[in-house]
């Protein structure tokens, strides 16, 4: 069933309860790719999200999934829902078998009984919380950071430990005792906190630990992450390594105790022959094992490289046995326990790692001591890893854990439950589809841009390789260490074509890429400046070298930067992008994409809104009012406006719209709609906003694409209320504008700094405006189709023969706004009128003097000293 759309835009959802053939039909089928070894006849864990038309699933519609032979077990989470209750995304786990060399298919229905199984029995007791999965019984002791696994043989102790740079061990002080996240048929998860504390120090960096637990598996998933959750002092500006706020430390280990050890065991890959011992084995991998491995990428805050040797090497009792390039290891220990096996997701692309088996155990390196140097870990920083623990006999239990196979879902099932935004399933390919694909079929493909500076290690892994900066360099000179840092958001785009073409290579890149962005590029703090804490640094600074900034832009050995007249700076409004987070985690159910949406959506509210404080309203009427003033004494014409019409804005509104979408929390709407008034205006005169000076005025667009998300997703919502009309007639006004009176970019290069193909590729941003046009006004419709197709062949012609076709930037810039928009629902031309209330586009004497008295009394009810203080401290780069 699909809803449906009157003659005045109103969406009326179905009730799928009151079709009699609804229940027996399929709501998605599931298919997989196979990407390398799977899991031979053992189930695997499998977990994706399944979009859902409007009203086809309520949320207590018992389900059922099937591989066309067998019912399997199924655990299922709303993930957002439409208005009115229905899912609008669903989580589907279960445990699949991938045997032979066909892969499943699997259907999910409504079913009448529920189909799902029994959860799995989790009790709580007085010393913390038992789970048995109907195979094994588990521990989680209620203060302490250490959980066992039980059998008749005895009891398995599995133990995060810390070490300080100078070895000394910390201990884990617990912050949140387990506690259970998940309970289901197919999975139990359970999660706690602890501060890592030192004798001397005090607090070194903090943890939170997850256990996953699956129904009938002798195989557990744990992750661990360790942040340092201290502000970076970032002295001008400037976030170097070596800043007073990181923390440094010799290792983090996950140790399985043993008991009387007798043997041991190392697979370098799941294919090879095991190598044994009956005492120490080690391996461990120091680098990438690629051609690069030793690149400046991989320095410490003395600009020296750390890295030592060239891959991995396997040590038995002391010997190095064997030496080679990429790892992707399994190592086991047999004693009077049994037997145990463990290996780590990404064990080479994350380097330092290790496996090591001892006489009193396994330790699992996710952040080994074998290092020439410690770790260091800046403020605001966390990393997060993840490791499987086998307590079986089979060696090969563990060899799906490295390339499991990929989940399907058909585009068509995509495109048909609107689950993302100007969508179709195409087979064609034209111009701009062959730019797109070279990003993973093209010689300078996203994998092989890796290779080029070794984007691997903790830090470095999933990022995307900046390859632009490099556009003006020496021929033969070492390309700059330059990071992307999820600009114009390619998780999002890497998403969209992972939905179009369900080619597996796309969804890697995405997953890659979200995991590094909300470990890395956020910045995990409370105590810096408001307009810092928890925002997305920018990319590394334009053709410059990162030296050592890592993943933050700015660095104290460069004493010029890419915007005039500034060599510091930290996270801004400029640069933030939820939609792809959203999407990672609306495709695969991962909690922590989801936290990280939310996190830079109240990230973006404190930086655009402030939170209150006399001085920081005193600063805000500095920068923002008394421009104002100014202006109107000089005898200006001023715009009412009170938000930027530029890409800051256009981030805010977009990150407001995620977190409405996935949270169903009108207040997020709300403020959307306030930023939407305050920025533009159905009355506006789009030529005194000086938007064809194309350095400051191009990022207009990036707010009208974030309009017409709005005008979408109001409209997909059912409601077309005034302030809908508002955002359609203002939208239209500039869209009208622009068919008069935009130009290529690259028409009159004369005034830009780098007129380079970027601009050429940006030009797909004004394409994008024209095809959501022709939709949202029909009656101009003829005019917005010949000039997007005008500007279509104009920028395809020229990037189809640009050498910089390839870059980073331009295939990013290309995807997040590529989309099907011939297949928009034209907008009805009604009579209904934009609520605009008493606004008007021109500011007024009394509507600034209000604006300021209203500041003043924010500033004056919000003062708070220690409030005030510590916001003076941040800006001064004092002690707190």
């Amino acid at each position: 069933m699909s809803p449906t759309i009157d003659a005045e835009n109103t969406v009326t959802e179905p009730d799928a309860s009151a079709d009699p053939a609804h229940a027996g039909n399929p709501l998605a089928t599931i298919a997989f790719c196979r990407q390398g070894a799977t899991a031979a006849p053992y189930p695997h864990p499998v977990c994706v999200g399944v979009p859902l038309a409007k009203g086809q699933l309520s949320p207590d519609q018992p389900l059922a999934l099937s591989d066309g032979e067998t019912t399997l077990p199924l655990q299922t989470a709303p993930l957002a829902h439409w208005p009115y209750g229905s899912v609008r995304w669903l989580r589907v786990e279960s445990l699949v078998a991938f045997t032979g060399d066909s892969m499943p298919t699997l259907t999910l229905s409504p079913s009448g009984p529920d189909a799902s199984g029994p959860p799995i029995r989790v009790t709580e007791t007085d010393d913390g919380i038992d789970v048995f999965n109907g195979v094994r019984h588990f521990h989680f002791p209620k203060q302490s950071a250490e959980w066992h696994s039980r059998s008749d043989e005895g009891l398995r102790i599995a133990t995060p430990e810390l070490t300080t740079a100078d070895g000394q061990p910390c201990e884990a002080q617990v912050l949140t005792a387990w506690h259970l996240l998940d309970q289901g048929p197919v999975r139990v998860r359970l999660s706690m906190t602890a501060n890592w504390r030192t004798a001397q120090e005090g607090m070194l960096a903090k943890s939170t630990i997850t256990v996953d637990i699956f129904r009938d598996s002798e195989t557990v998933r744990s992750a661990i992450d360790l942040h340092n959750p201290r502000r970076a002092r970032h002295p001008g500006g400037l976030w170097d390594l070596g800043d007073p706020g990181s923390v440094h430390f010799q290792s983090l280990v996950i140790r399985l105790r043993s008991d009387r050890m007798s043997q041991s065991w190392v697979r370098p890959h799941p294919d090879d022959a095991g190598i044994e011992s009956d005492g120490e084995l080690l391996i461990y991998q120091d680098s990438s094992g690629g051609e690069h491995w030793d690149s400046r990428n991989h320095i410490d805050a003395d600009s020296r490289v750390t890295t030592t040797f060239r891959g991995f090497k396997l040590v038995r009792q002391g010997e190095t046995v064997f030496r080679g390039d990429r790892a992707e290891p399994v190592l086991g220990v047999a004693d009077r326990l049994g037997e145990v096996q463990v290996c780590m997701d990404h064990f080479w692309q994350n380097f330092p790692s290790a496996l090591e088996a001892d006489r009193e155990g396994i330790q699992i390196g996710l952040f080994p001591r074998q290092t020439a140097t410690p770790y260091e870990l800046q403020g605001g920083e966390r990393k997060t890893q993840q490791c499987h623990i086998h307590f079986g006999t089979d060696r090969d239990a563990l060899t799906g854990c490295f390339h499991p196979p990929v989940p399907i879902i058909d585009a068509s099932h995509y495109e048909q439950t609107q689950a993302f935004p100007w969508f179709a399933a195409r087979e064609t390919h034209g111009p701009l589809e062959d730019l797109i694909q070279a990003g993973i079929d093209g010689p300078n493909n996203f994998f092989a841009k890796r290779e080029v500076i070794d984007e691997y290690g903790w830090r470095n892994f999933g990022e995307l390789f900046a390859d632009h900066e490099t556009l003006y360099q020496a021929p033969g000179e070492a390309p700059f260490i330059s990071h992307y840092n999820n600009q114009y958001d390619p998780i999002y785009g890497f998403a969209r074509q992972f939905a179009r073409t369900g080619d597996p290579r796309w969804f890697e890149l995405m997953d890659d890429l979200a995991r590094h962005v909300r470990d890395i590029d956020i910045y995990h703090t409370d105590d810096d400046r408001v307009e810092y804490n928890h925002g997305l640094f920018w990319h590394t600074d334009h053709y410059l070298d990162a030296h050592t900034a890592t993943h933050r832009t700015f660095t104290r050995h460069n004493d010029t930067s890419s915007t005039p007249g500034q060599t510091g700076g930290g996270p801004a409004a400029e640069h933030c992008y939820t939609t792809g987070l959203l999407y990672h985690y609306f495709l695969t159910g991962d909690t922590d994409s989801r936290d990280a949406v939310l996190e830079l959506a109240h990230w973006m509210v404190a930086n655009q809104e402030g939170q209150g404080g006399f001085l920081e309203q005193i600063l805000a009427l500095k920068k923002q009012d008394l421009p104002r003033v100014k202006a109107k004494l000089r005898g200006e014409t001023v715009t009412a406006h009170q938000y930027p019409f530029t890409r800051a804005t256009g981030n805010y509104l977009n990150a407001l719209l995620d977190a409405w979408t996935l949270t169903g929390d009108s207040q997020w709407l709300k403020r959307a709609e306030a930023v939407i008034a305050k920025t533009i205006h159905p009355a506006d005169d789009p030529d005194l906003r000086n938007l064809l000076d194309v350095e400051t005025g191009w990022s207009y667009l990036v707010f009208m694409a974030s309009l017409a998300k709005y005008i979408d997703l109001k409209r997909a919502n059912g409601d077309t209320d005034g302030l809908f009309s508002y955002a359609v007639a203002a939208f239209r006004q500039y869209a009208r504008w622009m068919v008069e009176r935009e130009r290529p970019f690259l028409e009159d290069p004369e005034p830009l700094e780098f007129p380079n193909d970027t601009w050429t590729a940006q030009e797909i941003r004004k394409i994008l405006i024209m095809r959501l046009a022709a939709a949202f006004d029909p009656e101009n419709r003829t005019h917005y189709e010949a000039k997007a197709q005008e500007w279509t062949e104009a920028m395809t012609i020229r990037l189809a023969d640009s050498p910089e076709s390839g870059f980073t930037r331009i295939l990013c810039i290309l995807m997040q706004n590529y989309g099907a928009y011939d297949r928009i629902q034209p907008i009805a031309l009604t009579d209904s009128t934009p609520n605009t209330g008493d606004s008007t586009p021109i500011l007024t004497w009394r509507t600034l003097t209000l604006r300021i008295i209203q500041r003043m009394m924010r500033g004056i009810g919000t003062f708070q000293p220690a409030k005030e203080r510590a916001w003076l401290n941040a800006r001064l780069e004092r002690g707190s």
